[in-house]
């Protein structure tokens, strides 16, 4: 059995642009993701021109199977897919892998997404180094960013394996209704209450989707895309 990829996602499947995948050719991407292999897009598979183009692409390649990678957006094009494909009588299969390091994805038949394990582990070991660092030099404080749209698993996986100083859920934000100005003066507190006890150092992790849970940035970011897709 023959098996490719699509190059960028599914901008390669709908321009049926493709690759062999080979054991040679896949040798140095090993047990790395493979994400530099094929690429990525943020392309999605629900217009009729996008169905359209990937039916074309099934069938002049005769395709059994295809596979997608991806969170909710990929689960979702693989539900408008997979329907396409069924009405068109088309004997191309949908397969969908969940994966998603914001580890949310949840189902009774999904016991895990890939990324998030690795992701978390990942950044645990990184967060730890910094750590390590911030209470030799007892001088620093370090403020990460981790990855986490909306939901903040990402950020308390971490805190669970590293026990920082601090950690900010974007959930607990939206909970207690705080702003901004609660997040940066409970964030002060903390670096306070340390310093009287001679410890000007710490971390502190903060999921990137923070900002976004805020109610009043949350508007403003509504507003803003407004005005970019009207430019």
């Amino acid at each position: 059995m023959e098996l490719i990829g699509f190059k960028d996602g599914v901008r390669g499947l709908i321009e049926s642009r493709y690759i062999p995948i080979l054991r040679e050719t896949y040798a140095n991407f090993n047990n790395l993701g493979g994400y530099d292999y094929l690429g990525r897009g943020a392309d999605s598979l629900r217009i009729k021109q996008e169905l359209e183009s990937t039916l074309e692409t099934c069938r002049k390649l005769g395709l059994s199977g295809l596979v997608l990678v991806g969170a909710t957006a990929t689960l979702t094009d693989a539900v408008y897919l997979a329907n396409y494909l069924n009405e068109e009588k088309c004997g191309t299969r949908v397969i969908v892998i969940p994966a998603s390091v914001d580890g949310n994805i949840h189902h009774k038949y999904v016991q895990t997404a890939i990324g998030f394990d690795t992701c978390s582990k990942f950044y645990s070991q990184l967060i730890g180094n910094m750590l390590t660092d911030s209470a030799s030099a007892i001088k620093y404080w370090y403020f990460i960013r981790l990855m986490g749209n909306q939901p903040s698993h990402m950020a308390l996986e971490c805190a669970l394996k590293t026990c920082p100083n601090m950690v900010l859920i974007s959930e607990e934000t939206v909970d207690r209704k705080e702003t901004l100005r609660d997040i940066v003066n409970n964030i002060c507190e903390v670096i306070i209450d340390r310093a009287r006890d001679n410890k000007n150092y710490g971390a502190i992790l903060i999921p990137e989707g923070l900002i976004s849970q805020i109610a009043s940035f949350d508007q403003m970011i509504i507003e803003l895309n407004q005005v970019f897709s009207q430019a």
